[in-house]
């Protein structure tokens, strides 16, 4: 097995779809589409396609195929995961797997240096999904779990936030994520220390969690991985534009 792996990155947790390929500490291209709607499933196989092409390569010549597992959009993991798992088994590739939160929290590398990242993800109203990191050489190590939380003006961020009151010493910290906006509008007077960055994951941001797993063999079960949604789905009201739905009048 290479040192220097040639793996292929898909995000698809929120909005925003992109890919990225890697061939071990080089990133070699990425791509990302965002729309008011998720373009997931129209999008997601052309970009790899152009990705891989721009390259002079093709799937097979993979050697693993990195996925976020969640938590986000149930329809965009849904897409990403089963690309991925699709692409895995055709070719016999490793299949990565990494929480959607801890690829946002790469992202914050590249804005500044920080004691702590706190990434937020919208999960509607006045939720969020959130993880809390603490950097560690390279790497982002797990400072609180991944949860979905309610921003509940009324508490202290620090019991929000457990990271917050681990330590004395966090003077730069970042929020970020898709949430950031709202999490700063509801706990702005509590958090006017940190810095609010408005993000979404990307498949670039996989890199070293995909480096890193791969020349670990930390590998995904490609027949039984499913993401990990942390809410259950709720269907929204079915779409009916030439009113078939409507009952006729008695």
């Amino acid at each position: 097995m290479t040192d220097q792996p040639l793996i292929l990155a898909i995000e698809t947790s929120t909005l925003s779809c992109s890919v990225a390929l890697f061939r071990g500490d080089q990133l070699l291209g990425d791509t990302q589409a965002k729309e008011d709607q998720h373009v997931h499933g129209k999008q997601l196989l052309p970009m790899i396609d152009a990705l891989l092409r721009s390259n002079s390569l093709v799937s097979k010549d993979l050697q693993g195929v990195a996925v976020s597992s969640g938590p986000g959009s149930y329809t965009g993991l849904r897409i990403g995961v089963s690309t991925a798992k699709g692409i895995a088994h055709a070719h016999g590739l490793a299949l990565m797997a990494f929480d959607s939160l801890h690829v946002q929290a790469f992202a914050a590398a590249a804005t500044g240096d920080w004691d702590a990242v706190i990434a937020v993800m919208d999960a509607r109203r006045d939720e969020v999904y959130t993880a809390s990191f603490v950097p560690q050489k390279s790497q982002f190590e797990i400072a609180d779990e991944t949860r979905a939380l309610i921003l509940d003006s009324n508490m202290h961020a620090a019991a929000l936030f457990p990271v917050l009151a681990r330590t004395k010493k966090l003077n730069r910290v970042c929020i970020i994520g898709d949430a950031a906006e709202k999490t700063h509008r509801l706990l702005a007077d509590q958090l006017n220390d940190c810095r609010f960055v408005s993000d979404f994951p990307q498949a670039k941001h996989m890199h070293q969690l995909s480096l890193s797993a791969f020349r670990s063999k930390k590998f995904e079960d490609v027949a039984y991985f499913e993401p990990r949604y942390l809410k259950e789905f709720q269907a929204g009201t079915p779409r009916d534009p030439l009113g078939l739905r409507k009952q006729p009048a008695r």
